[in-house]
């Protein structure tokens, strides 16, 4: 009797112990972590999805497909929308943050030599058929289509 009682209970502590991540999410996870979204992603999202709108809006009016009335209303509320994603943005600081994250890519690449990614003249190989350049590893020409 002794030795079902503890089968049974090792069974019980076993299965909660399988299932509990099923039925609880513990807050610090590393899946919850991960993919919590902060305020700000939120507002930038909804910002480029705005702008994504507006751009739309324009389109759909200049072929035809929306009234002036309805383009003038729906073009106003969007303007309305942006304007405080983006004073939402400006006081969090994500509009400096941002644009200077950006400079500094700018200056960056700026400042990078440019690559050259010419084949030296010594190195090109010709094809025997055309006398287009051959692309190294090829086995057709991709000018003339002969074999190599």
């Amino acid at each position: 009797m002794l030795l079902i009682a503890s089968c049974v209970v090792l069974t019980l502590v076993t299965g909660m112990f399988v299932f509990r991540p099923l039925f609880g999410e513990s807050e610090n996870s590393l899946d919850t972590l991960l993919t919590a979204e902060t305020e700000m992603d939120r507002l930038i999202d909804r910002k480029a999805a705005i702008y994504g709108n507006l751009k739309d809006l324009v389109f759909e009016h200049e072929m035809g497909r929306l009234s002036d009335d309805d383009f003038r209303r729906l073009e106003a509320g969007y303007k309305t929308d942006a304007a405080m994603i983006l004073q939402k943005l400006e006081q969090m600081g994500a509009t400096e943050s941002l644009e200077a994250s950006i400079e500094k890519e700018i200056v960056s690449r700026k400042k990078a030599p440019p690559v050259d990614n010419a084949v030296p003249e010594s190195k090109r190989v010709l094809c025997p058929f055309c006398s287009a350049e051959i692309i190294p590893g090829k086995r057709f020409c991709a000018d003339c289509g002969h074999e190599l």
